[in-house]
């Protein structure tokens, strides 16, 4: 029986409506960088790891035979690099479950160093479940107070205001967030929509002298927390990633483009809408890297 190699062959195999026991399948033994149940792009794989352009027809559309041939390249770059060639390992471990198994610099044991979560909502619930301290709030003033309360009696205390991001509209985009610990801290990822998630609704840009209130305001509250932070503490600054709107609103059009073939539509049949080209492929690849950017500031308190 002949092995059927392809990039997502269910949809191909469904269009068909024919099945084959012996598959292999590149977006299934390659793995997208943020994990499962998200599937690698054909052309993303391609460049990344066989250092390859393909897919570069614009409105054209694929090249079948190109396709079938990066496939295979892929395949043999697997078959010759072992069976962990091409996975991404993610560390599921939380930061301050790590930190608790840690020993102080002074001779103290594991769980010596204590740390505190401060944030909107009840962070208890989410990533501060393993922290020893969990503050929820409803304000940027109310996480102020909560940094300000934590740092003294906490080796490593994670805050987050929330107003810039509210007044911008994107509730996981710009998102500046306050890590305080004795030297160094690190902190995981943002939550992050399901792959389901209708697209935000598009919201008007806020007014000038509204944002620039908000970010006076954000500009106060960090002053106020370094000006009160203890000698030798690391003070870190950083926004978490981009404006993930635009990658929502074209992950939505590509479900909606999945969903319809599954229910038998032909491409053709689609409005401009719903229609998902190899050039609305390339753009998601793209706005997925953007998104991922943020900017870092570190500084010690002396």
């Amino acid at each position: 029986m002949p092995i059927l190699l392809g990039h997502s062959l269910e949809s191909d195999l469904n269009a068909l409506k024919i099945c084959h026991p012996f598959c292999i399948d590149t977006a299934l033994i390659y793995h997208h960088p943020r994990g499962r149940p998200l599937k690698p792009g054909l052309a993303w794989l391609t460049r990344k790891w066989c250092g390859q352009e393909i897919q570069t027809r614009g409105e054209g559309g694929h090249d079948p035979e190109e396709d079938a041939r990066a496939c295979l390249e892929l395949l043999k770059k697997k078959m010759k690099e072992g069976p962990g060639f091409g996975e991404f390992k993610t560390d599921l471990e939380s930061i301050f479950e790590r930190m608790s198994r840690s020993s102080r610099r002074a001779g103290g044991g594991p769980g010596s160093i204590r740390s505190a979560v401060v944030d909107h909502g009840n962070p208890a619930a989410m990533h501060g479940s393993k922290a020893n301290t969990a503050v929820g709030c409803t304000s940027d003033e109310e996480v102020l107070q909560g940094l300000l309360g934590a740092v003294y009696s906490h080796e490593f205390t994670f805050g987050r205001f929330m107003a810039l991001a509210d007044i911008l509209g994107c509730m996981f985009a710009s998102n500046s967030k306050v890590l305080v610990a004795d030297m160094f801290g690190y902190v995981g990822t943002t939550s992050k929509a399901t792959p389901d998630a209708p697209p935000p609704p598009p919201i008007p840009p806020p007014a000038p002298e509204a944002l620039s209130a908000v970010m006076e305001g954000l500009n106060n509250h960090l002053k106020t927390l370094h000006s009160s932070l203890p000698p030798r503490t690391a003070l870190i600054i950083f926004t978490g990633h981009s404006d993930p709107r635009r990658m929502a609103s074209l992950n939505a059009r590509k479900n909606a483009f999945e969903s319809a073939l599954r229910l038998g539509k032909m491409p053709g049949e689609l409005g401009p809408d719903t229609r998902w080209t190899s050039a609305d492929a390339r753009e998601l690849e793209t706005t997925v890297e953007l998104a991922k950017r943020g900017l870092l500031f570190l500084g010690i308190k002396q």
